[in-house]
């Protein structure tokens, strides 16, 4: 099939339903790897917790070479010492969270910059905080940060034990700020994630690989909710993804917790 570059999602895809990645899959990747293939991930977390000391029980270096976090807001290429950030600038920030708190002002709001520090506009335990990669001193006022520029918008219910069907806010952000940003109804209309309207996971895979002269169709994409995966030569949904993925998929492959990855790589691209 010629491919040269392989680009993964995280949860959903090469970590299963219980958020890890069993030895199956990690060997398949590492032979990936050995093989010469261009390796990397492709994730809406951020930076710091692209792998977590629980996601992955053996060495995991050749993962961390490249990769997009932030849904493409953040790239970074380490052969090539290249890394780009491409943020929401502090006046936008200010407009879309007036006009979340005008929705509902009983929603959490998490403010993102890069992996400098975050905000939020309900106050975060330091419990709570592990799961995001930050301490409370990593945390600056909701206040301060809603006026400056912000890698990343994460709007979800503030009492995650009742959450609720974010479609009707995600509409009216569309059709009110669709020009200026790019925004993201998540986790089964749960949660919205909004990054700058020059960001996007499908730009960011086309700018590592144009690293490497790798052509699109040279490229096989593996994700559970990603609608640019159709954008590259071979887009592989897995087989837990949204049936709207699936409906533009090159290839359907097992799900996370039936090693989907894995049977992709040896029955369909036959790279391994």
């Amino acid at each position: 099939m010629g491919i040269k570059a392989l680009i993964f999602d995280i949860d959903g895809t090469i970590l299963n339903s219980h958020v890890t990645m069993t030895k199956l899959p990690y060997n398949a990747l590492k032979e990936c790897h050995r093989e010469g293939l261009f390796i990397c991930t492709a994730t809406a977390r951020s930076g710091r917790m692209v792998f977590r000391k629980e996601d992955l029980l053996w060495e995991h270096e050749f993962l961390l070479e490249r990769g997009i976090s932030y849904n493409g807001a953040t790239i970074f290429d380490k052969p090539n010492h290249f890394y780009q950030h491409t943020a929401i600038p502090g006046s936008i920030v200010q407009h879309l969270v007036t006009r979340i708190l005008d929705y509902d002002d009983t929603l959490q709001i998490a403010l993102q910059h890069d992996d400098q520090y975050h905000a939020f506009k309900i106050p975060m335990t330091e419990e709570q905080l592990v799961g995001w990669g930050f301490r409370q001193d990593g945390i600056i006022d909701f206040q301060k940060a809603r006026q400056l520029s912000t890698t990343k918008i994460m709007i979800f219910t503030g009492n995650q034990d009742k959450p609720v069907d974010l479609s009707e806010l995600y509409q009216s952000l569309v059709s009110e700020f669709s020009f200026s940003v790019n925004i993201i109804l998540a986790d089964s209309w749960k949660a919205i994630y909004i990054i700058s309207k020059h960001a996007n996971k499908g730009k960011a895979i086309n700018t590592l690989i144009s690293l490497y002269n790798i052509k699109p169709e040279e490229v096989a994409v593996f994700g559970d909710d990603t609608p640019d995966i159709g954008m590259f030569g071979h887009s592989i949904a897995m087989g837990n993804a949204h049936e709207s993925l699936k409906r533009h998929a090159s290839f359907v492959t097992k799900t996370n917790d039936e090693e989907g990855v894995v049977f992709a790589l040896t029955d369909y691209l036959k790279v391994i």
